[in-house]
This record gives C-alpha cells, sequence and structure tokens, in this order.
C-alpha cells in the first residue's frame, strides 16, 4: 500500500489535504491503487463509486484490526497474493449493495 506523507512534499503541515496542490500530490502517491496510508493521519480509499470507496474505508479498518489480532498470535500469516486479491475484489465488488444497504439503515438523520 502506498504512503502519502505530506510532509515529503509541503514541509510541516497540519496533515490536512487541504489545497489543489496537497490533492495532486495524494492522487500522485494513490496511482492507480485503490488505498493509500496518510503518514499521522489514517488512510484513504477511493473506489469507482462511493460505495466502493465506504466499503474500503470501513473494511480496511476491520482488516487492519484483524490482522494485528493474528499476528498476536505469533504463527505464520499467509497473504493474498495479487491474483487472489483481484479475485476475491471482483467477488466483492457484486456483493457490495448488502453492506452498503445495512449502513444506510443504520444513518440517523436528524
Amino acid at each position: 500500500m502506498p504512503i502519502y506523507d505530506a510532509r515529503e512534499f509541503f514541509g510541516d503541515t497540519d496533515l490536512l489535504v487541504s489545497s489543489n496542490a496537497m490533492g495532486a500530490a495524494l492522487a500522485k502517491v494513490l496511482g492507480h491503487k485503490p488505498m493509500a496510508l496518510m503518514r499521522g493521519h489514517g488512510n484513504v480509499a477511493v473506489g469507482s463509486s462511493l460505495q466502493e470507496a465506504v466499503y474500503r474505508a470501513i473494511y480496511s479498518e476491520v482488516n487492519a484490526h484483524m490482522q494485528l489480532q493474528a499476528q498476536a498470535l505469533k504463527g505464520p500469516l499467509t497473504f493474498l497474493n495479487e491474483v487472489e486479491g483481484a479475485k476475491a475484489d471482483a467477488t466483492v465488488m457484486k456483493t457490495i449493495s448488502r453492506p452498503w444497504d445495512l449502513w444506510k439503515a443504520q444513518v440517523v438523520i436528524e
């Protein structure tokens, strides 16, 4: 996963992407990747739809916590290879409306 460090491009900042130049730098770091880590800030997820970007944002957090728990067990971890990742992503994108509908139902608008 690419890492965006605003300091590399702009020196000391408040870590927020708050200008067109900063957005362009982040986009360059992302390239064609669906996500990037942002030093001192968190992550950014993109997608071809809002549903896809939200799915990636939520599940990247869930999966990161699961990975930390698995690493704490000190056993070997076997990650998906590129082909497995692409196949898993294709399957998820076919069913993305299921979690999206659940998340929409949980939103409270006041």
